[in-house]
């Protein structure tokens, strides 16, 4: 009788010990490194598109990042991917949708590729006024809420 009670009581003891296994891993949150790069995107993508509102800058694959910005409530969102064949320093840029490349088209450092050169001569910028300007569009907070 002893053999029988230990073999009834094992297998429900093993699936209860799986079962909060794995409940565990699903809600104990997966300790992460500060990521220095994250805040080299946010000043870089700052430096070329000057009064944006960045939304947010998050990790994607191989060492890139999604980039969300807004001005006027026109979104730019793109992947920001830095080396991968070019210097270290040097990135380049995936846009989400064909606005998003319509915009990183007059801040890129190259004529055919959509990049940015960590040290270009004169790097290109599209600030939130130009923006404005170009769509006659109202700020935000200067538009009339009726």
């Amino acid at each position: 009788m002893p053999r029988r009670f230990a073999f009834r009581w094992r297998t429900p003891a093993v699936l209860a010990t799986l079962l909060a296994a794995f409940a565990s891993a699903l809600l104990i949150p997966i300790p992460t490194l500060p990521d220095g790069g994250r805040a080299v995107v946010r000043a870089e993508v700052s430096e070329r598109l000057p009064g944006w509102t960045i939304g947010r800058v998050d990790p994607s694959w191989e060492g890139a990042y999604t980039v969300v910005t807004q001005c006027a409530g026109k979104q730019v969102s793109f992947q920001f991917v830095p080396g991968h064949g070019l210097p270290a320093q040097d990135a380049w840029l995936h846009p989400s949708n064909d606005y998003a490349r319509e915009r990183l088209e007059s801040v890129s450092d190259h004529w055919r590729y959509l990049l940015w050169r960590a040290d270009p001569d004169q790097p290109e910028e599209l600030s939130c006024r130009e923006e404005l300007a170009r769509s006659g569009a109202q700020p935000p907070d200067e538009r009339n809420l009726d």
